[in-house]
């Protein structure tokens, strides 16, 4: 049995683990929405990337103009980095006069109907995923449904379940081992998951229309947008995803049996809100179902448990299936500053982040901590960078500066563990002290910086990154690309797969939902 109260480093920090520590797999998901003239694409999604709704490496996320481009899992961090440069290579060179814009918030909006929902075709799976996103635009508005970021999927090698950190383990269940373990790493994720927003969050900045509350504590930058002073990632604060419908959600991070109980509490329980929503049009059917949740990915969080069971059954009939495979961390916005929106000095911080969080004794969390979770997560994604900003540590108050350095100095050991012969892991902790040390040199107070002093709007630079972005691809040789027939040939094949599925027409989609629910 693991003990969630045992400190497990002394365990870790060995020669035996250096080398399995160093064989986790990481992929990534980034959006970006397709932008042309300085508004958001009204053209469907470029047929000559492939099928949205049966493309592996490039879909559509909410709108049909925002990109979702995705890496399979691979050993290395450069080989995902590479490959999702190599995504954004290909795709550069496919939609016409267009931009992906580099922000995670997005340009100005003039209307909801700027924002075209997803079209994913005729067959069920297809009409799923399009009503799905209906029910988002109902009950959130499609503006904040438009705002995009970086997922960074984190896999422990096979073998750490084999080595003398899990000695008292029954080996026979590795599946319930790694469920405990990955649980144990993402409730230490949730706790210091306010460092992932102040060191990488970038939209301290949102246009006007993106302002459903209250404009009284935003600075106006131009005619088209404001600002926070302090602000890391309005994306991930009140003004973005962290409303107040979602964090009422308590979903527990406490054992992978809890979390999919109440997961699964969501999608059967009834909301009174969302009841209100007409549901009647036989043509136009405005979400799946009037439930707290249509269905469990509605859950918004900084991070998941994920499978990496490949189908199209629930998330949480895959957990059930083969249990926790990996963590999903989804709180970091793009980094405008980088052309694939994440850079390397993110990727080696997060490896080590992550491990350290696997480590760390991870007690469960009770409803008043994840209380006080959310409000860290709030206060500094609105006032990260405010030098006196406090949060709170275990009922106690802590500066945010004095809790980031004890993290490192707790993460340093490992560091120096991965590096083994070079200090790559040593010198990006030096990198991320002096962002928690001088909140200039954060993501988003370099972005502000930028701004005030090129005394450029926030939609120019977003045209100017993106566009600049474009032509370095644009001048790329193809031949260069390790993966471009690969990438090309899924564009074909994808097209194959949904025309195969919108042949099927065996099932009334009714049918579809019900057994979609009742896997």
């Amino acid at each position: 049995m693991i003990d969630n109260s045992k400190d497990l480093m002394g365990d870790a920090l060995n020669f035996e683990l250096k080398d399995t520590l160093s064989f986790g797999k990481l992929g990534f998901e980034k959006e970006s929405l397709r932008v042309f003239q300085s508004n958001i694409a009204k053209s469907a999604h470029p047929r000559s990337v492939g099928s949205a709704l049966c493309n592996q490496y490039i879909t559509t996320d909410f709108s049909e103009a925002q990109l979702e481009l995705i890496t399979p899992p691979l050993s290395g961090k450069t080989s995902s980095f590479e490959f999702l440069d190599h995504i954004h290579h290909f795709v550069s060179h496919n939609i016409g006069q267009e931009i992906l814009w580099p922000f995670s918030m997005p340009p100005v909006i003039t209307s909801e109907h700027d924002i075209p929902i997803a079209n994913f075709g005729t067959s069920n799976l297809g009409l799923f995923k399009q009503i799905y996103r209906n029910g988002l635009a109902h009950r959130y508005g499609r503006a904040m449904q438009a705002i995009s970021g970086v997922h960074y999927n984190y896999s422990l090698p096979d073998s750490i379940w084999q080595t003398s950190l899990f000695k008292d383990e029954d080996k026979r269940d590795i599946k319930e081992i790694k469920s405990k373990a990955y649980f144990r790493m993402l409730r230490n994720v949730y706790r210091m998951n306010w460092l992932i927003l102040y060191l990488f969050g970038a939209s301290p900045v949102l246009a006007e229309n993106c302002i459903k509350k209250d404009k009284s504590s935003c600075q106006r930058l131009d005619d088209q947008t404001y600002y926070l002073p302090y602000a890391t990632s309005l994306r991930m604060s009140d003004y973005g995803y962290q409303n107040l419908l979602r964090t009422s959600l308590n979903i527990s991070f406490n054992s992978l049996n809890d979390y999919i109980f109440d997961l699964r509490a969501a999608t059967s329980t009834a909301s009174k809100a969302f009841q209100k929503i007409d549901n009647k049009h036989l043509t136009h059917q405005k979400q799946i179902n009037a439930n707290v949740l249509q269905i469990e990915d509605e859950y918004y969080a900084a991070a998941r448990a994920k499978s990496r069971i490949i189908s199209n059954q629930r998330p949480t009939s895959k957990l059930i299936q083969g249990g926790v495979d990996y963590i999903e961390l989804r709180s970091l916005d793009l980094n405008p500053f980088s052309r694939i929106g994440i850079d390397m000095e993110t990727v080696y911080f997060l490896e080590m982040f992550l491990i350290y969080c696997l480590l760390k004794p991870s007690k469960p969390i009770s409803s008043d901590e994840l209380s006080t979770i959310h409000d860290n997560d709030l206060l500094v994604a609105k006032f990260g960078r405010d030098p006196n900003l406090y949060l709170q540590k275990y009922q106690t108050k802590i500066g945010l500066k004095e809790w980031g350095n004890q993290i490192l100095d707790e993460i340093t050991p490992i560091a120096e563990l991965l590096d083994g012969d070079t200090t790559v892991y040593s010198e990006m902790i030096g990198a991320i002290k002096l962002k928690v040390n001088n909140p200039d040199e954060t993501l988003s107070g370099l972005l502000l910086d930028r701004i005030m002093t090129e005394k450029i709007s926030f939609i120019d630079l977003g045209n100017s990154i993106g566009a600049a972005n474009k032509q370095y691809y644009l001048n790329l040789e193809k031949s260069g690309n390790l993966h471009w027939h690969l990438l090309e040939q899924e564009a074909k094949d994808s097209w194959d797969r949904q025309f195969k599925l919108e042949e099927d027409t065996s099932q009334p989609f009714e049918n579809f939902v019900t057994d979609y629910f009742n896997e």
